[in-house]
């Protein structure tokens, strides 16, 4: 009894060292054609977070030709119509990767109880949730703004398609803000978490947070760096 208890809190402590260390080491570019770092950015893409969660948010109709002229949502295979929100007022799709449980029991921080996050954590299934969003200012606070190359934004589509099981949404589950929740790919774990789906994300684009952000601070750290680079 005496062991566990020393070494619980060591496990702890060492867990928590190594996501505020591995988060203030920026991975950048991962995906090959990300290494257009002085080439023209043409695409603004937005990571919200609120302190405890974090989902990507890209352009709803980012131009071009080919597949990119059906809009994210066409790239992804997904159908705009499932969301009950006028078209023309959408500007961004916010996505999310997560634990079914939180997901459909969380409305708040406060929401969470002991036996959310223990359900949560136990290795749950997981959710894609899918948001329709209008136009965003990049000076609010929990919002940051990138600006990504024509191949970083195919690679964040790819990456984020990834994580769809299926691309029909699941009946009957909303927050109400036209959202729909889609079957996930992957457990939820104390290492797989929602935060660190949006740096692995990100990386596949070559953008450069932290290595590891299974916390939203740990990703919020990596954000601000880079916003912080592009702004100079």
């Amino acid at each position: 009894m005496l062991r566990r208890l020393i070494v619980w809190p060591l496990v702890v402590a060492v867990a928590v060292i190594a996501a505020l260390g591995l988060g203030a080491v920026p991975l950048p570019a991962s995906y090959p054609g990300a290494g257009e770092g002085d080439g023209p950015k043409p695409h603004r893409i937005f990571v919200l977070s609120n302190g405890f969660h974090a989902g990507i948010a890209l352009p709803a109709q980012a131009g071009g030709v080919g597949e990119r002229a059906a809009g994210v949502m066409g790239e992804l295979g997904l159908d705009p119509s499932n969301h009950p929100v006028d078209p023309a007022a959408v500007r961004h799709w916010l996505f999310g990767w997560g634990s079914v449980t939180a997901y459909t029991s969380l409305r708040e921080v406060h929401d969470l109880t002991a036996g959310i996050a223990a359900q949560a954590l136990a290795f749950d299934e997981t959710v894609m949730h899918v948001q329709p969003l209008g136009a965003l200012d990049g000076g609010a606070e929990g919002l940051y703004a990138i600006n990504v190359s024509d191949a970083q934004l195919d690679a964040l589509v790819a990456a984020i398609g990834r994580s769809f099981a299926r691309t029909d949404p699941i009946p009957e589950i909303t927050q109400g803000f036209g959202d729909r929740f889609f079957a996930g790919r992957g457990r939820f774990t104390p290492v797989a978490t929602c935060n660190s789906w949006v740096g692995a994300r990100l990386r596949e684009a070559g953008i450069g947070v932290g290595a590891w952000t299974p916390v939203a601070q740990t990703l919020e750290f990596g954000l601000a760096r880079v916003a912080d680079a592009q702004a100079r």
